[in-house]
Formats: structure tokens, sequence, C-alpha cells
């Protein structure tokens, strides 16, 4: 069945916790930025790309990076004339050639976005043509349900979802001094005394530190039990995350940031960390994905997408325990509006994400309520 359209869909993100808080982050070390990300950020927009079969068969799939307009462009400039005319199951070929087709201005970054919006609506229409849910084309579920960790700012949020454990977004980086020192150890301190002694406590660090820092903080830190280190340094700092990585006692994480297999390929053989974090919606979506787990699997480390989803989860419930053996919840409806871009987004119950929905693709269809008003913001995911 071959692809008659390619459309992409844009709507402009609200603001959140995610955007509006105290959040360290790469700019973190200028003080114009200190306040919170959105004063960097700038306009956040939400992309999705929609896939029309020659039968009239919908696929959609969700672009990271937090830049749909720009998405727009690439899609509108190059992208759609590679695409249309294609067969629907050509994930592996039209991945390939994408990627071939803008590496003189991607190698990544929103080009690898694109496509792994473009790779996300392939799966999503062939469910859709095929009867089956999306986890079946994968290879089929080994569970039905997988145990959840909290990503946020504010540890009473979890009681509302059942989940026990949690990653802070951590608030302060090197050029906030020792104030912000203590402020960071403070944070973690009051999410061990609500959360209590027995849950995981996991740092995201956005980039925002370096290694002398890392080392400093985590002296202070250690005592509260921490899970992992996410993300510490910046994602092309390989010798950084193995420096670390050897002089603390616990994880080190990362790979929300890389894009290529080939990045994920230092960060793994290289022992740079312990979990391996693609997005979906940035790194190629299912198609690369597989690439990446098939990669962790043989160095015998785990695999934890970052983010949220239904790919996300149909992705990682397809794989055994040991690989995947959770997911992350991210708040992004918290302080801000209910509505996203996609009619269905799996949310935890008693601290378990469920997948036993039986509907084809990925269960869900462009929300039409969001589309049908320009002016209303959607919450933020990027």
């Amino acid at each position: 069945m071959k692809i008659r359209e390619v459309r992409c869909h844009v709507a402009k993100m609200g603001a959140s916790w995610l955007t509006g808080s105290i959040i360290a982050n790469p700019l973190s070390a200028y003080p114009e930025y200190f306040a919170s990300r959105a004063s960097w950020f700038q306009t956040m927009s939400a992309g999705v790309i929609e896939i029309v079969l020659e039968d009239g068969t919908q696929g959609f799939g969700f672009i990271g990076g937090g830049k749909g307009t720009a998405a727009a462009v690439i899609l509108d400039e190059q992208m759609r004339a590679l695409v249309v005319g294609r067969s629907v199951f050509e994930t592996e070929l039209l991945q390939e050639q994408l990627y071939r087709a803008s590496i003189f201005y991607g190698r990544g970054g929103l080009s690898q976005a694109v496509i792994s919006g473009i790779d996300i609506a392939m799966w999503d229409a062939q469910g859709k043509l095929l009867g089956q849910p999306v986890y079946n084309l994968l290879g089929g579920r080994t569970r039905t349900s997988l145990p959840v960790y909290y990503t946020g700012n504010d540890p009473e949020a979890l009681k509302d979802f059942g989940i026990r454990n949690m990653k802070i977004a951590i608030p302060y980086g090197p050029a906030h001094g020792e104030e912000g020192m203590a402020r960071n150890e403070e944070t973690v301190a009051r999410a061990r005394q609500i959360l209590g002694p027995d849950a995981f406590i996991a740092l995201d660090i956005y980039m925002a530190w370096d290694v002398p820092y890392t080392l400093r903080m985590y002296e202070r830190i250690e005592k509260y039990n921490i899970a992992w280190l996410e993300e510490p340094v910046m994602p092309d700092d390989y010798d950084g995350y193995r420096q670390i990585r050897a002089a603390v006692n616990t994880m080190v994480t990362g790979g929300e940031h890389e894009y290529t297999l080939a990045g994920f390929r230092r960060l793994i053989e290289e022992e740079c960390v312990d979990i391996v974090q693609p997005d979906i919606y940035r790194a190629g979506g299912p198609t690369a994905l597989k690439k990446i787990a098939a990669l962790a699997k043989a160095h015998h480390i785990k695999l934890i997408c970052h983010g949220i989803g239904s790919p996300t989860y149909h992705f990682l419930i397809t794989n055994t325990p040991e690989l995947t053996p959770f997911a992350e919840y991210v708040d992004i409806y918290r302080n801000t509006t209910k509505d996203w871009v996609l009619t269905d987004d799996p949310r935890p119950v008693a601290g378990m994400l469920h997948l036993d929905s039986e509907k084809p693709g990925f269960g869900y269809d462009l929300n039409s309520a969001v589309f049908g008003n320009p002016g209303l913001p959607v919450a933020p995911i990027w």
C-alpha cells in the first residue's frame, strides 16, 4: 500500500513546570537564563506527521524537539517528496534514504526528529491497515504492563498515580555555587523524606553540570541512596561520562539527546552509561530503536526510553524485562493545559502503565479539538 499524502500538523505548546520552573540546563551557566528554560526555549510547538495511504488509512507520528513549525519547513522543502508514492512497509529503506538525504544539514537534531515522526506514522498506519496494535508488528508483548517511575519536581504528586519511584528535575548547576549545591541537596533530602527509604530517587541533570561539579555534588547526596545520575554533562562529552561513571557509586545514564546509531554505539561501547535512554520521537522511531535495543542487549546494559506516549510504551513492552524493566512517566499535564495533540495517552494506575488494548496502530488519532482551535495550546512534550 503506497503513501498518498504526508502532512505536518503544528500546535503551540503551553507553559508548565517543565518550562517555568528553575531546572538545571545547558544555559544555567548564564545569569540571564537562570530563571527557567522558557527564557531560552522561546516558542515551543508540537508537530505531528500524518501520512495518508491510497485507501485513506491514516497514520500519525509525533515529532520530537519542540520545534514543530521548523519541522514543517523541512517536510515541505525536502522530505515529503521522498516519501509520497512509497510503500508504507518500507520503513527500513526510507529511514536510510531520509538520513542520507538530510546528512548535509542534519546528522541528528531536528532532521532526525522529523524522520522519527515519519517512521512512527508509518508504523501506526501499518497497524491500522493490518488491524493490529503496533506491539504485535514489533514482535509481540512480553507483558501487559510496565512499572513506572515519575519525573517531576514535586514528590507529593506521585501519590496521584500510585508511583513510589521518582526522578527529580534537579534545579541548580555550577553557576549557582555553594548555595545552589545546598538547595540541590535540600531538594533530594525532601524527596527522600516524603518517599521513604525504599523508593528509588534518580536525578535528571539535563546536561547542566560538569565533571568536577558532579563529583562534588555526589559527595553531598550519596547518603540519600541515589539510583542514577542522568545526563550530567553535555551529550558529546563522552570522556566526562566515563570519568563520572568510574568515580561514583551509582549508575550513570544518558541518551536523551543522542540521535544516531553511531552516537549510541559510542555511549555503549565506550562504557559511558549503565542505562541508555533513547527518545523514540528523536532517535528514529521504532525502526531505529530496534537497532539501539539490540546494541544494548549485546552489551548487557538496560534501555529505558526517555519520554512518554503510546509509541514509547509499545516499543518498551516488546522487549524482555531484563532489557527494558520499566518506563518513565513525565507528568506533562501538571499545572498546564490538559490537551495533547493525539487522542490517546496512557497514564499510570497504581504505579503501572497498562497496555492491554487491542486497538490497531498505536491506538490514537489526531486530536481534532486541538487542531480545530488554532489558539488552544497543548501540553508540553518535546
